[in-house]
């Protein structure tokens, strides 16, 4: 893949109608130009797919999810979006352009906000998380940088770029796609978890500790020790680095960061009331909509801070099965009838793509330079971050399976090592290891839902007609779990075999609905 610098500029170009004037920033997939829209005359941000993704199916639906997800926000602290489409090769979206600064750059040249700077701005970025979740869209990625400032007070939310609607799935699995930031990352959001509008609760809070501190919550070298922080230590109290700060404002921040997502602010709307509380007790009733910022510069914004998140961009290749706590179920349902032909259908998978397979094996051979950590959870964790073949080989090799902890463990990462794969179309390899995730005496309830609807999938692939049998399988375990279960296990799912499992559910149910001949 290309670097930054190896992309053509679009500079004095010109796009369906948009007058290319100079490129503002860089992202994870795409860049942004500082364009003037002809027809309507006026300056617009033009976010242009880079070109090293064009033609990824993937990255084409990333791009337009993000465009359809701000179209649907009209707000005044939320970047609208004015148009979004492809000219010849180029696929682009024209977004409002916000002359001014990002929180992050503000903070830098200024250090610690004072109060009322701080409230407002909190204050218009909670206006802007309510109306995105008034229609159930979680933004994923609220951090400094995606807050920007115009001269006069007025707060904008950027970037909705990893935004998911409630009850949708989107594969975010692609390399340069950062799901969130380390430093603002809800502990749900680092450990693979679904999230909701409590997550991005989080972030606001970490944002608000570094706009009134001038640092961020948790420090460290490594994206997995950012990680493990969120997860695990409790920031400095607010009280002891700014005194000043009234007790009722320390308090928000604290409870926005709290570990537990039923630990914070239940919703925006809750959230806006309490710092309302705190515009009435220390600000005379005002501050509670735009305070003009104090030496504000106007700077070319930049799609995201790639020195702070570039280590977690390998993040973003992780699976997103999720970290199951419950004690193993037992096994109610009888299905050695359906796994019996798994052999047989794992030997005509192998048949099926036998030349792709050799390259997947040998990474599987070794775990060379892979590094042991201290705890089979923190292994996890790097293999979360890192997602290749040998990261995840490494944890039934450096922590053996003799305890239910361990055994747990390397059958996620087996789930984890066949996501892998499946997106990336090795289906023989894939079933291996579905299989014998089918074929474990301690793999619980959810985790087998998942791997018969995994193993249904591949079998679908070659037109083995024994992929109804595993979705069936599956359909009636999930039947006897409750809906958070239901619910944990879709989301662990690969989307195309989401997709896939969900069509043939639709199919099944139009089936019961017909009426018999």
């Amino acid at each position: 893949m290309n670097t930054n610098s190896d992309q053509t500029d679009l500079t004095n170009q010109s796009i369906a109608g948009f007058s290319i004037l100079h490129r503002l920033g860089v992202g994870g997939m795409s860049e942004v130009y500082l364009a003037f829209q002809e027809s309507l005359h006026r300056h617009v941000a033009l976010k242009v797919m880079r070109a090293d993704f064009v033609g990824s199916s993937d990255h084409e639906q990333r791009f337009l999810q993000e465009a359809r997800a701000v179209a649907s926000l009209i707000h005044p602290n939320i970047v609208q979006v004015y148009d979004v489409g492809k000219f010849e090769s180029i696929h682009y979206i024209a977004q409002e352009y916000v002359p001014g600064s990002n929180l992050f750059s503000y903070v830098q040249r200024r250090g610690a906000l004072p109060l009322a700077e701080s409230v407002s701005i909190l204050w218009q970025a909670t206006a802007a998380l309510q109306k995105a979740a008034s229609i159930g869209l979680v933004h994923r990625d609220i951090k400094p940088d995606n807050i920007l400032l115009t001269p006069d007070g007025e707060v904008k939310v950027a970037d909705f770029g990893l935004a998911r609607a409630r009850g949708q799935s989107l594969n975010l699995t692609a390399v340069g796609v950062t799901l969130g930031s380390p430093l603002y990352m809800s502990p749900e959001q680092v450990q693979g978890l679904s999230v909701d509008s409590r997550s991005d609760l989080y972030s606001l809070g970490a944002t608000a500790y570094h706009m009134l501190t001038g640092r961020p919550p948790f420090s460290g070298d490594t994206a997995l020790a950012l990680a493990m922080q969120h997860l695990q230590a409790e920031p400095a109290r607010l009280e002891q680095l700014r005194p000043d700060l009234p007790l009722a404002l320390v308090n928000i921040v604290h409870r926005l960061l709290a570990k537990s997502p039923d630990e914070r602010f239940a919703t925006a709307v809750e959230l806006a009331r309490a710092l309302r509380e705190v515009v009435d007790d220390s600000l005379a009733g005002q501050a509670n909509q735009m305070v003009p910022f104090a030496g504000l510069i106007i700077e070319h914004q930049h799609v995201s801070n790639l020195d702070v998140t570039q280590e977690l961009q390998k993040l973003t290749k992780k699976g997103t099965v999720s970290k199951i706590r419950q004690p193993s179920l037992a096994r109610t349902i009888s299905q050695r009838s359906v796994l019996a032909i798994g052999p047989i259908l794992v030997g005509f998978l192998f048949a099926y793509y036998q030349l792709q397979d050799d390259l997947f094996s040998n990474q599987m051979t070794t775990t060379a330079g892979v590094q042991k950590q201290s705890t089979i959870q923190r292994q996890y964790a790097l293999a979360l971050i890192e997602n290749d073949l040998k990261h995840w080989k490494a944890i039934a090799e450096f922590f053996p399976p003799v305890d239910p902890i361990s055994r747990n463990y390397e059958l996620k990462a087996k789930l984890q090592t066949a996501r892998f794969l499946i997106e990336g179309e090795n289906y023989p390899l894939a079933a291996k290891f579905v299989s014998g995730i089918l074929d474990s005496q301690y793999a619980d309830n959810v985790i087998l839902a998942i791997a018969e609807i995994e193993m249904g999938y591949l079998s679908s692939r070659v037109g083995d007609k024994s992929a109804i049998k595993y979705y069936e399988v599956a359909a009636g375990r999930m039947s006897q779990l409750d809906i958070e279960k239901q619910k944990l296990i879709k989301d662990s799912l690969p989307i195309k075999v989401r997709v896939a499992w969900e069509d043939e559910d639709d199919r099944s149910r139009q089936d019961e609905s017909s009426p018999s001949s």
